[in-house]
């Protein structure tokens, strides 16, 4: 048998049977033996590239990542850089903790400018923008709805070519089994028509002996 070629050991959309409650068991038996004895030797995910996803990782998923491996608590968010401390009471009069003190309330300023522009941005364009966000995803969403669709036809069609080879195939052999039991009662019927043949020739031969032997005796009592 070539490679391309398959052995079909089963037609299950044929087969008649499997409702039964014995043969399951027997199924669930055998099964579970193959499962027993059956070791994989095959890596079927070698054609893969390995550590896919480190492609896709950056250093804070990286950091999170390992992280997560030591098993280690996530660490809180911090507020301390939102925060406009005064310097401490030792340095009340301090004049560079004043200047450090100001510099920080001017960082606080400038981003809490920052963060008006944005929102005021986000007033202007944001719409626009969710809009083409989600236009996209509409997008994608069809096209991974038009590879399902196609993967469900190519799934369904498989079943269908399936079913047609097995109910062929099934079709076949109730013919052949037809045919073969035809055969083996007409050898039945040759072989019991030789026998009596065969009974009735025995018969004629023993009835020709005894007509032979009793012509013998009347020719010796003759003379």
């Amino acid at each position: 048998m070539t490679e391309s070629q398959v052995l079909i050991d089963a037609l299950p959309y044929t087969d008649e049977g499997y409702e039964d409650e014995k043969v399951r068991e027997s199924a669930a038996r055998l099964i579970e033996e193959e499962v027993k004895r059956y070791h994989s030797t095959k890596n079927y995910l070698e054609h893969m590239p390995g550590n896919l996803h480190e492609k896709w990782e950056t250093p804070v998923m990286r950091t999170m990542f390992e992280r997560l491996d030591a098993r280690q608590p996530n660490e809180m968010l911090s507020m301390k850089r939102c925060e406009l401390p005064q310097p401490p009471p030792g340095q009340k009069h301090d004049v560079s903790a004043w200047l450090s003190a100001v510099s920080n309330s001017r960082a606080q300023l400038e981003h809490q400018d920052v963060r008006l522009g944005n929102l005021e941005l986000l007033k202007e364009y944001g719409c626009n923008s969710w809009t083409l966000y989600l236009q996209q995803l509409q997008r994608l969403s069809e096209s991974q709805q038009a590879k399902l669709h196609a993967l469900r036809q190519n799934i369904q069609d498989t079943n269908w070519a399936r079913k047609r080879e097995h109910t062929e195939a099934g079709n076949m052999l109730h013919k052949l089994e037809g045919e073969w039991l035809e055969l083996v009662g007409k050898n039945y019927a040759v072989e019991r028509a030789c026998a009596e043949l065969e009974t009735e020739v025995e018969k004629l031969e023993n009835l020709k002996k005894q007509k032979l032997s009793e012509q013998t005796k009347q020719t010796e009592t003759a003379s």
